[in-house]
Parts: structure tokens; C-alpha cells; sequence
């Protein structure tokens, strides 16, 4: 599979395609193409639901990548790195392998906060945004312990049985309970194993840090997105409400032909945090992104002779974006950093950065000797349904995040319902 190198930051972007023989070279310019950011502690395989499915694998150009520290990615573990900087990659990701202006497709946390702020800072790159599972701005106290100790209980885990009981709760965070099949569990859990085990616990904080280092954004950088907005959430997830969706449908006040809100219902069946991958959600998904992408490009095509070029040279295109993110911030500074290097577009206060040098610093002390829980093959020990303790709740020393859920009964025959901005009980 392809890989794209970013030599400026030392970084190896692993991407797959729809494409003929998976080559970028093959991409169909009588085709729209769409961008996808695969979920939260995923990675690209797991956007199978996605590139599988007819109506978007025969009528999009469909291009996705691993994030960074992420599948088969290769990256450095910076201090610096927050989510303005995973805004920069998507730019930078997207010229290299010179595509033609996109819709995006974000799900999860990190990657909805990331699309936001690309669409601020490049907003002629971005035709739309479609935001699946919305976040609040930042996390409730109990979440932000949960996500803590979860952490902690991973990284360091010093058997199996450990490091099973944290994978188990992130996955009812991420999938609720018996939403996934026993292969998809197994599957989910297994790339855990690889691409995060204790002796590579850098990498998951790199990917951890992000939740903690969220910051709200302003409604003036809420009011710079203005291409045509869709946003999915469930009704069921434990830390994400339906009413956070719903304020984020407000803050966008400036989106062309207003922000539009679908919710997936159906309680602990359809709506919990990781909707693109579950058999009774990723179809909902997927049949609102086709129609929400094909109405736009049957009122305003994105193909034809009158694509926009791409700049010569990538400085082109981020540097007016690095001088964008100083005049948000009032940071004149910003604008004389390495415009090509996605780190240059770190919002990360001094004190952020030097509090995370410390933890990759603790993270990386005897990391090489922690317990693995893979065998000589590289493959886990075991699968996760094979594991010998089955009990699926967590004691509340682990600051668990199944205390705090009401999910319960099953899926209901109307799916979704659609909320209009003006008909939403909350505003901000």
C-alpha cells in the first residue's frame, strides 16, 4: 500500500484509495472526491463500510490516510502537536498527492475538531464538511478522569488481563455494548494490541493528548466556516449529547444554506460514539453523506474544466494559511514559522508544550522493556473473545465510563430525525 513522505516533519503517510490498482495517479476527474478521516483509535481498514458501499465507491473518488501515530503511519511523537496542526496535515496531505478541492468526511472527536479549523484556515480547499459523532468543546470533569486513568491503566499494564480491561472500556466508549460482532471486536481490539502495547505507549499518548488539549473554539472562528456543513451524532453516547451536536449546529451560524443536523436514534443499537463502522449506523452514514454530497454537486459541480488549479508550490497554499492563524490569534509571531511544516500551526501554549515534553519523557523511561502483548508473529497472544475473565464491567477505582451510561432497549423503526437550526431548543 502507499505511502506519501513529508521529509520537512520526518513523517511517512500511510493512504489507500478507491482507485485503480490504489494509485493516486488514477484518480477520476469527472468524479468528486472525498476526503475521509477514519474515527477515533482507528485507522483506515476500519473505513471498509465506507470504500465498500456502492453508492460512495462508484460515484466518489474516495482518498483516506492513518493520522498521525495511527495505523501505518510513521511519525515522531512532538510536544508540539495539537489538533491546528492535524488541520495543517490534512492540507498538506491533500496537495502532495494533488487533489482537486474535496469534500471532507470527519468522525470522532479529534478529527471533527481537526476538519473545523481546516475549513477555517483553507476554505477554498474544503467544498463541505460532513462531521460524524459531535463533541462538546471540552470534556466533563468525570470523562476527563475517565480518559486519565484509562491511560494510565493502558499504557502501563503489566499483563494481558490489565491491558484487555482497558481495551474494553474504550471500546463501550467508542461501540456500546453488543454492537459490534465478535469478529469486528476481535478485530477492533486486535489492532489496539499492534499498534499501541505498552512498549509503544508514546504513540498512544500522542493520540490521548489530543482529547485532554482540546480548546473551545471562539464563535469568531465559528463564523469562518461557511461551506455547506452536515453533521451526524447518536442519541446514545456516554460522554456526547445529542444537545452538543445541536449547539455546534448553532455556533456554524455562517454555513451556506445553514447547518444541517441528523440523528441517528435507537439507544444502545445506533447511536453511540463510533458511527461509522457498526452495521446499524455505518449505513445511515454513508446514505447521508451520498446524498448530502450528490445534491451539492448536482447544484454547484466541483468537477470539469473549471477546477480550480492547485498552487505551484506548497508554500503557496499554507503560508496565507499561517498568516490566517496569526491574524485569529493576534500572534504576529506565527506568521515567520516554516509555513511547509504542519507543527509550525502548534497553538500549543509554552507551558502545553513543556508539561507534554515531561510526560513523553516518563512515557519513554524503560518503554522498550514494557509487557508486550504480542507473540514472535507480531500477532496478539490471543484474541480478545478468547480471554478467560468475560465480565464486562469495570470496577469504579477505574474511573469507568459504563457508571455514567443509560444506553438501554433497541433499535426503533424511525432512525433518524432531522433538526433545523431554528426548531433547537439551545443556542449559543
Amino acid at each position: 500500500m502507499p505511502f506519501l513522505d513529508l521529509p520537512k516533519d520526518k513523517i511517512s503517510i500511510w493512504y489507500t484509495t478507491n482507485l485503480k490498482g490504489d494509485s493516486i495517479a488514477n484518480l477520476d476527474r469527472s468524479k468528486p472526491t472525498i476526503l475521509i478521516l477514519h474515527g477515533m483509535f482507528l485507522n483506515t481498514r476500519f473505513l471498509a463500510p465506507q470504500f465498500n458501499d456502492p453508492r460512495l465507491n462508484d460515484n466518489f473518488n474516495l482518498i483516506a490516510y492513518d493520522s498521525l501515530s495511527c495505523g501505518k503511519t510513521k511519525n515522531p511523537v512532538s510536544p508540539s502537536h495539537d489538533l491546528w496542526c492535524d488541520a495543517a496535515l490534512i492540507a498538506i496531505v491533500s496537495y502532495e498527492l494533488k487533489l482537486p478541492n474535496f469534500h471532507l468526511m470527519a468522525n470522532g472527536m479529534n478529527p471533527v475538531a481537526a476538519a473545523l479549523k481546516f475549513s477555517m484556515l483553507f476554505p477554498n480547499r474544503c467544498l463541505s464538511l460532513s462531521l460524524n459523532s459531535i463533541p462538546g468543546p471540552v470534556d466533563i470533569d468525570w470523562c476527563a478522569k475517565a480518559y486519565a486513568d484509562l491511560l494510565q491503566l493502558w499504557s502501563f499494564a503489566p499483563n494481558l488481563e490489565q491491558l484487555e480491561e482497558a481495551c474494553m472500556e474504550v471500546a463501550f466508549f467508542l461501540f456500546g455494548e453488543n454492537v459490534l460482532t465478535t469478529e469486528q471486536t476481535d478485530e477492533v481490539v486486535g489492532s489496539w494490541m499492534q499498534a499501541w502495547p505498552p512498549f509503544r505507549r508514546t504513540y498512544l499518548l500522542d493520540v490521548a493528548a489530543l482529547i485532554s488539549g482540546r480548546v473551545p473554539h471562539t464563535q469568531a472562528e465559528y463564523d469562518r466556516v461557511t461551506c455547506p456543513t452536515f453533521l451526524v451524532t447518536g442519541d446514545s453516547s456516554v460522554v456526547h449529547t445529542v444537545a452538543m451536536a445541536e449547539d455546534l449546529q448553532n455556533a456554524l451560524r455562517n454555513v451556506r444554506g445553514g447547518c444541517k443536523l441528523q440523528v441517528i436514534r435507537g439507544n444502545a443499537k445506533g447511536g453511540q460514539e463510533c458511527l461509522h463502522l457498526p452495521q446499524s449506523s455505518a449505513g445511515f452514514v454513508n446514505r447521508f453523506l451520498y446524498q448530502f454530497v450528490t445534491t451539492l454537486e448536482r447544484e454547484n459541480p466541483s468537477t470539469g474544466p473549471n477546477q480550480a488549479p492547485l498552487p505551484k508550490k506548497l508554500s503557496e497554499m499554507m503560508k496565507p494559511a499561517l498568516e490566517l492563524l496569526a491574524e485569529i490569534h493576534g500572534e504576529p509571531k506565527i506568521k515567520k514559522r516554516e509555513a511547509k511544516s504542519m507543527f509550525s500551526f502548534s497553538r500549543a501554549a509554552p507551558e502545553a508544550v513543556k508539561g507534554m515534553e515531561q510526560f513523553i519523557g516518563m512515557f519513554k523511561k524503560d518503554e522498550k522493556n514494557a509487557f508486550s502483548p504480542l507473540g514472535k508473529d507480531g500477532q496478539p497472544l490471543r484474541k480478545f473473545s478468547e480471554r478467560h475473565d468475560n465480565q464486562m464491567f469495570l470496577s469504579p477505582q477505574h474511573g469507568n465510563l459504563r457508571d455514567h451510561s443509560s444506553s438501554s432497549g433497541t433499535m426503533i423503526d424511525v432512525a433518524y430525525v432531522e433538526v433545523s437550526p431554528s426548531a433547537s431548543p439551545r443556542s449559543r
